[in-house]
Formats: structure tokens, C-alpha cells, sequence
């Protein structure tokens, strides 16, 4: 991710990660120093590619260090927690999306708020 950005120091005001199974690997390519610009992150969870041996939980984890937020986006507004949130039936590879806020980003605060007020309408 960091080599398509280099230069550019802009916020990444929306992020969506599809590469069949590689989706980790592109997270883990810009950990260190374009993640945090990156205000909504979506990527896809599967049993593809690298995911096949990569855990879901590490990667929430990683993302929560960043200031990430994840949830399971569903429909009809509904949205599930995943940062907090863990139960180990998460690590079912199944094909889905995750849907992330950056915390951190000032821009974002209301968003945040609003998938949280979701998530809890949810349950």
C-alpha cells in the first residue's frame, strides 16, 4: 500500500481493500506509515489467498493499536462490533466485509459515533 501512496501525505478519506484472499497483506504494507491517514477502511474476509492462514483477530488487533474500530456491516443499518467484541467463531472464514473508522481522525468523530449508536440498536 505504502509504494502506491509514497509522496502524498493527503487524508484517505475512504479506503476499500479487495485482492481475493490478500487483503491482510495490504494492510500489513502500510501499518506503519499510511494507515493512520486513512479515515474508513474496508476490506474483504476470507479463506482465500493469505487469509487461509492469517488470523482475523491479529488483524483487529493490529488495527485497534491504530486507533481502528471494525464492525461486521450487515443490512438495514444493522452493524456488529468486532473490536472489543471478539468471539472465536469470528475466525470462521467466511466470506464477508469488515468495516473500519479510524478513531484518531477528527473528521470521523461523527461517523464513529453514528456506527455506534448502530451497533447498539442492533442488539
Amino acid at each position: 500500500m505504502s509504494k502506491h501512496v509514497k509522496g502524498n501525505n493527503s487524508p484517505i478519506h475512504y479506503l476499500s481493500i479487495d485482492v481475493e484472499g490478500y487483503d491482510y497483506d495490504v494492510i500489513i504494507g502500510g501499518l506503519n506509515d499510511t494507515i493512520g491517514r486513512v479515515n474508513y477502511l474496508e476490506f474483504e474476509y476470507n479463506w482465500m489467498g493469505s487469509w487461509a492462514k492469517q488470523s482475523l483477530l491479529e488483524a483487529i488487533e493490529l488495527l485497534d493499536q491504530k486507533g481502528f474500530t471494525c464492525y461486521w456491516p450487515g443490512t438495514a443499518g444493522r452493524i456488529w462490533r468486532i473490536t472489543g467484541c471478539w468471539m472465536d467463531h469470528y475466525n470462521i472464514h467466511m466470506w464477508s466485509n469488515v468495516a473500519c473508522i479510524n478513531c484518531n481522525s477528527q473528521g470521523m468523530v461523527s461517523v464513529g459515533r453514528d456506527m455506534e449508536r448502530r451497533f447498539w440498536n442492533t442488539l
